[in-house]
């Protein structure tokens, strides 16, 4: 039997426990953080990438997004109603370009 790796905990669990104390900044700042972990995990799987491949990237981040949305009732409507309110972190890209090795 293989080791399982643990899940994290729901940002939007906890972030709804906040609200219902009250505490609806920390709560928005707790799905801010929510949203900048799974960024960093999703850039970090794809980084570094070939430029000319980004649609390729982009056709498959949305369509695994249009699987997520499938697979989990709720999910999409979530995510329009926290899009209004969460701002999102922006995307810096390091162009990088190999120089050849000298002989």
């Amino acid at each position: 039997m293989g080791l399982m790796k643990p899940r994290v905990s729901s940002y939007v669990d906890r972030g709804n426990e906040l609200i219902a104390k009250g505490k609806t900044k920390q709560a928005m700042n707790l799905v801010s953080h929510g949203l900048q972990y799974y960024s960093e995990r999703v850039i970090d799987s794809i980084s570094p990438y070939a430029k000319n491949d980004a649609g390729l990237i982009v056709l498959v981040l949305r369509h695994l997004a249009d699987e997520v949305e499938k697979n989990n009732p709720g999910a999409k409507e979530l995510a329009a109603g926290m899009e209004k309110c969460v701002g999102k972190p922006s995307l810096q890209e390091i162009e990088r370009i190999k120089k050849p090795n000298r002989k």
